[in-house]
């Protein structure tokens, strides 16, 4: 039988194993959206021509008319091992391949010489060992390359980036792009729902008694685990829509992150329960990132919207708009401050940074959140300005002020005009 007749016949073998590997998910592709041809031609812009190649596998997404992936398939019927120069030129036609994502795959009834290896693995392809009864696709569900020493060998993720950009939507669906007076509102309503004296006398949102409520209103539970992740790092909560549950990470219980963290995640139950969401889509988009001109987190995605939209909640129930006010006027008061009460102006004059320090000591003490959120809060709605370059550090003086502004307050506890 002459090379030629033997080439056809390995090329022949080798697509109904691409087909059977296809088949039995041995590719990590979706059958139903791929094609294999043989001898397909794909136009070189460095040539100015097409090239043959013996097969390929076209990766083409529903309501696609182009493929978005293509798999370039070299095989090879060697009697001796493959040569790293056969390697090389199959890799270099593979890259001379432009306007859509390519990967190569590498076929031989023989083993690879070891520079033909190390090139497989710098090219990113993978390889199938052809024997008489049965074959061996070297590369296993992780996406990683075994060496025929069985040394383990990282592939870049470009294949499962690549499918899920073209299956997966670009958008949550059923999300509205809800603004942070909507929300508060949403909030407010949440917080009459659950106590009306809440908001009627600026209190303390009591967390144990929102669990009973959400409990019974919403058959919502609240867990407290180990949410230490595959990575090895510690989520702090999430909400689990498919069992109605939020997991908080019982490490911060007892801390200042505790009662944010519950609060946004019951945001993104009162929020965005009934939202269509993957998770492959949701981890897919980037995390938000500040403006140093604007000052803000810019909201490009749709997980940019949802995370802010959390945090807007938990905001407006740990530290409601009316209440914040009230509960400020009330300090100004007890303080003896007259002018612009409702309002903190910040400035390099002592008695400025005196009165801020206290005013953040007595409203985070009192609605129980860190002064970081507090300080946060207050800037977003407008209530405390200071000019860029004179942001306080409260803390140089939060020991010395604490038990001042403490003891004064509590002079105040029995008084009428009180929102204790």
């Amino acid at each position: 039988m002459n090379t030629v007749k033997l080439g056809d016949d390995f090329e022949e073998k080798s697509y109904h194993i691409i087909e059977e590997a296809i088949k039995n998910n041995d590719l990590g592709l979706i059958p139903k959206y791929c094609k294999i041809l043989k001898k397909p031609k794909y136009y070189s812009f460095r040539r100015k021509k097409e090239i043959v190649f013996d097969l390929s596998i076209e990766f083409t997404p529903p309501k696609a008319t182009n493929p978005a992936l293509i798999y370039l398939v070299e095989c090879k019927n060697y009697s001796n091992s493959v040569p790293v120069d056969d390697v090389a030129t199959f890799a270099s036609y593979m890259n001379e391949i432009e306007g859509v994502a390519t990967k190569g795959i590498f076929v031989t009834n023989n083993k690879l010489q070891s520079g033909a290896l190390e090139t497989v693995k710098s090219y990113g392809m993978m390889f199938i060992e052809v024997n008489d009864d049965d074959y061996n696709i070297v590369l296993n569900r992780t996406e990683k390359l075994l060496s025929q020493n069985n040394e383990e060998i990282e592939l870049d993720d470009k294949i499962r980036k690549t499918i899920e950009n073209a299956l997966l939507p670009k958008k949550v669906k059923g999300l509205k792009r809800l603004s942070a007076v909507q929300i508060q509102n949403i909030a407010n309503e949440f917080l009459n729902d659950f106590d009306k004296e809440i908001l009627e006398n600026a209190l303390c949102l009591d967390l144990e008694k929102l669990k009973l409520f959400l409990k019974e209103k919403y058959d919502l539970s609240i867990e407290y685990v180990n949410l230490l992740n595959s990575n090895g790092n510690t989520l702090l909560g999430y909400f689990d829509s498919s069992n109605n549950k939020i997991l908080i990470d019982y490490s911060i219980l007892g801390t200042e992150r505790h009662p944010f963290t519950l609060a946004h995640e019951i945001g993104h139950f009162i929020l965005h329960r009934d939202l269509k969401m993957n998770q492959i889509v949701y981890n897919n988009f980037k995390d938000s990132t500040h403006n140093l001109f604007t000052q803000k987190n810019e909201l490009k995605n749709d997980k940019n919207w949802i995370e802010w939209q959390a945090n807007c909640f938990a905001s407006s129930i740990l530290m409601p708009h009316t209440s914040l006010v009230a509960r400020l006027i009330r300090i100004q008061k007890i303080l003896g401050v007259s002018r612009n009460q409702g309002m903190i102006y910040v400035d390099n004059q002592e008695q400025n940074k005196k009165d801020f320090y206290q005013y953040i000591d007595y409203l985070s003490e009192h609605f129980q959140t860190s002064k970081t959120s507090l300080e946060y809060r207050l800037e977003s709605l407008g209530i405390l300005k200071y000019p860029k370059d004179v942001k306080p550090n409260y803390q140089e003086e939060q020991e010395r002020i604490r038990e001042e502004s403490i003891r004064r307050a509590n002079e105040y506890m029995n008084n009428p005009f009180s929102f204790y």
